[in-house]
C-alpha cells in the first residue's frame, strides 16, 4: 500500500477551501486518469468542485493495523 499526501481545493460556503489529506493507493498514481479518479472520490465525500492541485509519495509504507493486546 501506497500513501500520497493530496492537496486540493473545493467550493466552501465561505469561498474556496484548501486542504491536504494522506491517501492510501494500492499502486503509484501515474496517470491524469489516477487523479481523475481521486477527485471523483473527493467529490463524492463532499468536497463540491474539488480540484486536485499536488500529490506527494510519502517515504515510509503505511503502518500495518495490528490488533491492541
Amino acid at each position: 500500500m501506497f500513501r500520497y499526501m493530496i492537496s486540493f481545493t473545493y467550493k466552501a460556503p465561505q469561498g474556496i477551501g484548501f486542504m491536504s489529506v494522506e491517501w492510501p493507493c494500492k499502486r503509484h498514481i501515474r496517470s491524469m486518469a489516477d487523479i481523475t479518479k481521486i477527485t471523483n472520490d473527493l467529490r463524492s465525500t463532499g468536497y463540491i468542485e474539488a480540484v486536485v492541485l499536488s500529490f506527494s509519495l510519502f517515504a515510509d509504507p503505511a503502518p500495518a493495523n495490528k490488533a491492541a493486546s
